[in-house]
């Protein structure tokens, strides 16, 4: 149900955990339980008048923790989180440390894919209150893009940019810019004003309901020396799904007839093989090299310019449909979410 329009916006905020909201102790930086009385403070110092009111939601995703203790069944509470919200308020705002920051982005893409408004995740490169934070700058872009109603789909809001957040990764620590896109461009400037640009909007598929389950999907790196031994290692772990970050040109050894092999078997005994593009502008074309078609022939999907992030939270999804697998190898190289650009 749709919040009223004769009242003023409502924007839920979610505090996961991450740097935002850390503080100093002795054994290093850790989430603190004061979160949203500290945020509110520094709002009011700033002078931030004109934000939309903000509610600072309880939520069963778990307590606040670093992000790099993430989980994907982590992103499946999440997401029920919000839609128990969704009642009350007309957008989200997720608090989120940056080193899985894409990864949960990307998922909660596909997992909100029917949520009627919108959702942005954000963080900082340093906590809250800190000289040189921009967690407030974060936060109050986050907010305003919640609040604008342009968009509705997931998207990730950073160093003055809304990305949309099944196409960005982490490239920086440390810069302004932690976050880019490289294969979309921004969807708006964040400042005093949002500044929208033409960026193409993202399809509005309705998708099949996914539910966390407990199957693996793993991913393995293309380098000199990588063999099939290491393929059959991993379908021996249960994998039902493989992501391998490949070559952008040649994709993979497949010259090499028992990695191929590997792959063939893997694919036949129902595990999802993918492959998404090492390189930040890269593109995977199976076939434009002579050696990506017999691994195009042992059944290796093609992820075309999707990143390694959405391309690991599409299959948890796809995993968590129940849908065939057939189904399942269609779905993952169509573009449903923006995840994919056109092939021109």
């Amino acid at each position: 149900m749709t919040a009223a329009a004769s009242r003023e916006p409502v924007i839920g905020i979610l505090y996961t955990g991450g740097t935002f909201g850390m503080v100093r102790s002795e054994r290093g930086y850790t989430p603190s339980a004061d979160l949203p009385e500290r945020a509110d403070r520094a709002l009011a110092a700033a002078g931030h008048e004109d934000l939309p009111r903000l509610r600072w939601l309880e939520h069963e995703a778990g307590p606040p923790v670093n992000s790099s203790d993430i989980q994907p069944a982590f992103w499946f509470r999440l997401a029920a989180a919000i839609q128990a919200h969704a009642y009350a308020c007309d957008g989200f705002v997720v608090v989120h440390g940056t080193d899985t920051l894409a990864y949960t982005g990307s998922a909660l893409s596909f997992l909100l894919a029917n949520l009627d408004r919108p959702v942005v995740v954000t963080g900082a490169r340093a906590p809250l209150g800190e000289d040189g934070s921009d967690a407030l700058a974060n936060l109050v872009g986050s907010v305003r893009a919640a609040a604008a109603g342009v968009t509705r789909e997931v998207t990730l809001a950073f160093g003055g940019r809304l990305l949309r957040a099944n196409r960005a990764s982490k490239r920086f620590a440390s810069r302004e810019r932690v976050f880019d896109a490289p294969n979309a461009p921004p969807l708006a400037r964040l400042g005093s004003r949002l500044e929208w640009t033409d960026a193409e909007p993202a399809p509005t598929l309705a998708l099949p309901e996914s539910a966390a389950h407990d199957r693996r999907v793993a991913m393995l790196p293309m380098f000199p020396g990588v063999n099939g031994d290491m393929i059959r290692a991993l379908v021996n772990q249960r994998t039902a799904a493989m992501i391998l970050e490949a070559y952008p040109a040649g994709v993979g050894p497949g010259g090499d007839e028992d990695f191929v092999a590997a792959v063939r078997t893997a694919v036949e005994s129902g595990v999802i093989v993918v492959a998404v593009p090492q390189s930040r502008h890269g593109r995977i074309t199976l076939g434009r090299y002579a050696t990506s078609t017999p691994l195009a022939d042992a059944g290796l999907i093609g992820g075309e310019d999707m990143t390694r992030e959405a391309a690991l939270a599409k299959l948890h999804w796809l995993l968590g449909t129940g849908l065939d697998s057939d189904v399942l190898r269609t779905h993952f190289g169509q573009n449903l979410r923006g995840e994919l650009s056109s092939s021109g």
